[in-house]
């Protein structure tokens, strides 16, 4: 409650409490809210406080994120006490990295984006295996963990409990990682996730929040939409391009197509059969996108064209020499679709 030094000498303190309990109760904003006064004035202004934890979630929200898988714990309080409220689910494993697989799995069944978190020091190096296999399946995944208190790490000041280099460990084996220096470039940092996330190939993100700001309360901050901090809409493709393929296409003896698993994140399955019977050609696939071969809008199982592992996989990456030029790379002779295929130069 702020001062009243000013009203309690006109013997208005009373009554001015008494209508400021009232306005918090019927506004809510009894909780989190500090009111402003200048010069034994107050303005009558509200400015919402949140904890960290709930602006991520919040965030979270924003863009469509449904489920979050992690083990719970007191570094990460904030965000998980949050989830609730904008009816987000924590689905608890019993692993760390089984949270990184599940957000994975989920982010390839769902096209949305997979979501997992663990907490500082064991919690983060127990599930560094599912990182390293999720960035390098492609799938999309953000993973949120804990950090101690800042002041006492990057660098780390020696001797801190349950602490080690989260950052420099991660950075290596997925595709983005940072920390966050203050409450206030918060969402600054979980908007720079989210376009690394959307950009170019999947892989896994990572954002490392100290716990004093993943629990503390700070002035809420300005949240945008995604469309305006990242693209929401596909990229429009070459019309030219397209009918550069095309032509290369019908004009090919014995087209072949060779699926990758960008055909699971795009959710292209019917366009992917229609493609295979408009052309008559066998569907082979990248070990990444063999579930193809199991959905029915791969053909029925008496459908010669019915998708198949290529086996080019268990031989090395040189069995892809030549075949993928880019994203959706073609060549000529046979010739070869190559679709959702990353190669060697794609840094997307």
């Amino acid at each position: 409650m702020p001062a009243l030094g000013p009203w309690k000498k006109r013997g208005l303190a009373t009554p001015v409490k008494r209508t400021l309990r009232r306005a918090m109760l019927l506004t809510g904003t009894g909780i989190g809210r500090t009111m402003h006064v200048a010069g034994g004035r107050s303005r009558g202004v509200f400015m919402d406080k949140m904890m960290g934890g709930d602006v991520i979630a919040r965030m979270l929200k924003a863009e469509g994120v449904e489920k979050v898988f992690g083990i719970i714990d007191g570094t990460y309080f904030g965000l998980y006490s949050s989830l609730r409220k904008y009816d987000i689910d924590l689905i608890t494993p019993r692993h760390e990295t089984s949270a990184a697989h599940m957000a994975g799995a989920y982010a390839r069944i769902t096209g949305k984006l997979g979501v997992c978190m663990a907490s500082n020091g064991p919690g983060v190096a127990n599930i560094l295996p599912g990182i390293a296999v999720e960035n390098g399946e492609g799938n999309r995944v953000l993973l949120l963990t804990s950090t101690r208190r800042t002041g006492t790490g990057y660098p780390d000041r020696g001797g801190t409990y349950q602490y080690f280099n989260q950052v420099g460990v991660i950075k290596p084996m997925a595709k983005w990682s940072g920390a966050v220096p203050s409450h206030a470039r918060l969402p600054e940092l979980m908007r720079r996730a989210f376009r690394k996330s959307f950009h170019g190939r999947p892989g896994v993100v990572h954002v490392d929040v100290p716990e004093n700001i993943m629990n503390g309360e700070e002035a809420a901050p300005a949240f945008l939409d995604p469309h305006q901090y990242r693209r929401t809409d596909p990229i429009t493709p070459c019309s030219a391009q397209i009918e550069a393929a095309a032509d290369l296409l019908l004009k090919a003896g014995l087209p072949i197509i060779h699926a990758g698993s960008g055909v699971v994140h795009a959710m292209a399955f019917a366009e992917l059969q229609e493609l295979a019977e408009l052309l008559q050609a066998p569907v082979l696939t990248s070990w990444a996108a063999q579930c193809v071969a199991g959905r029915p809008s791969a053909g029925d199982s008496d459908d010669p064209r019915r998708a198949q592992s290529s086996g080019a996989e268990r031989r090395g990456r040189g069995a892809h020499t030549g075949i993928a030029a880019g994203r959706n790379g073609l060549v000529g002779q046979g010739a070869i679709l190559a679709s959702g295929i990353a190669t060697k130069n794609d840094s997307g």
